[in-house]
């Protein structure tokens, strides 16, 4: 994954999210716990699979310029937050 082509779309402390197309890239800081970068999508796949609810698939959980990145569909819509 490159993230030259992505744009940034938003920026937490300990993470940051990038638009590529139709895919979301979640860069999350090197010092956020694997343990919950893996559940995290875990959580998600599980939420997709077992419901008929509109949740981003889940492509890949990798390492992006040495720290770790969910990779997912991009969802339009409102945020959780906007709601």
């Amino acid at each position: 994954m490159n993230l030259k082509t992505a744009t940034e779309i938003y920026r937490k402390k300990d993470k940051v999210f990038y638009r590529d197309g139709g895919k979301l890239i979640k860069l999350f800081d090197e010092s956020y716990p694997k343990e919950n970068i893996l559940n995290e999508a875990l959580n998600t796949a599980r939420v997709e699979e077992s419901t008929t609810l509109n949740v981003p698939a889940v492509h890949e959980v990798t390492k992006v310029n040495g720290e770790w990145a969910i990779i997912q569909d991009f969802v339009e819509g409102k945020t959780m937050q906007q709601l």
